[in-house]
């Protein structure tokens, strides 16, 4: 997939995984749905974004609006922000945005008018996401990170810090932190020769089976299993 894609469902009930990340609305009942490992209630006056290759499932007979969205419209320095799922809440005036950009794909699918909207969109998304321990996750992900020091970051004690992380992401900082890494860990994988155990310390993970393990959690497949797909698919589509 190359670009932008809009289109409406009428339900969705099956697990899936695919290379791209995806933007689901629910136009008329609350959807309940499972991302990795974590599950979320999307109202329809939400949005939820979700990252590219990360297991989902749903059981969902009401109409839904979807928004593929080309990995190479992803800038590579959110890729650690924006590895996790997202919940957004569709203000009047994101609302109107995602209806513009609808309405120009159908008329001109490649316009320029399409990515200035849709750089719009992504600049909202980094917005609802950008606070100063996510930032620091994203940055320091190859080292030991505390609960404790990111507390620290927001000014909130533990107790409390756990529940407001949660609130903004969906997930407990520690699952936030897997997230990242595990994002990181799929791009060496396709970009480098790095052994799976150089992959995991680079990553902040101590062992092999400490990677492997919570890689799986998330995309439903090994490591070892990953790279060869991603090497098979490139080599298919060189042929």
């Amino acid at each position: 997939m190359n670009r932008l894609n809009f289109h409406f469902c009428s339900e969705c009930r099956c697990q899936h995984i695919h290379d791209h990340p995806q933007i689901i609305m629910p136009l008329e009942e609350t959807l309940r749905i499972s991302i990795g490992d974590g599950e979320y209630d999307v109202t329809p006056q939400e949005l939820c974004f979700i990252p590219p290759a990360m297991l989902h499932q749903c059981q969902f007979f009401s109409s839904l609006q979807v928004i593929n969205i080309p990995q190479s419209m992803i800038d590579k320095k959110d890729m650690g922000i924006l590895s996790y799922p997202l919940i957004v809440p569709l203000r009047e005036q994101m609302m109107q945005l995602i209806n513009l950009i609808r309405a120009e794909i159908e008329q001109s699918p490649d316009s320029k008018a399409v990515h200035h909207l849709y750089s719009y969109l992504y600049c909202k998304l980094i917005e609802n996401c950008s606070t100063a321990s996510m930032r620091y996750i994203s940055e320091n992900y190859d080292q030991p990170i505390t609960v404790t020091q990111l507390a620290e970051l927001e000014n909130y004690n533990v107790t409390y810090f756990n529940d407001w992380f949660k609130q903004q992401t969906g997930f407990p900082p520690n699952l936030y932190l897997r997230n990242v890494r595990i994002s990181k860990a799929k791009e060496l994988l396709e970009t480098t020769g790095f052994s799976i155990m150089e992959i995991a310390a680079m990553v902040g993970y101590s062992s092999n089976s400490t990677l492997t393990r919570a890689f799986h959690s998330l995309t439903g497949t090994t490591p070892k299993e990953y790279r060869f797909g991603f090497l098979s698919s490139c080599y298919l589509s060189d042929s």
